[in-house]
């Protein structure tokens, strides 16, 4: 989640970009995105909608919990809603 904070790729070349720089297989990257996406994490495009992959609403709540700003995260929850 942290690399697409500040993304402009698709999903498909940051997956490639973080699987080179990174040694995790690319299926098990696609796995995750995936699971990212179901949970309303992230979202990105497909082959007919093209577009870069970006953190959620929900997904930018959740970085900022996981980088110690829990006050700024519900703060902006809940002005957001």
């Amino acid at each position: 989640m942290k690399e697409l904070a500040n993304n402009d790729q698709s999903l498909t070349s940051l997956l490639h970009r973080l699987s080179r720089e990174n040694g995790i297989p690319l299926s098990t990257l696609k796995l995750n995105a995936r699971i990212l996406r179901e949970l309303g994490l992230i979202s990105y495009g497909s082959i007919r909608d093209r577009r870069p992959a970006r953190l959620e609403r929900l997904g930018v709540f959740v970085q900022r919990l996981l980088w110690g700003e829990s006050e700024r995260a519900s703060l902006e929850l809940v002005y957001q809603s």
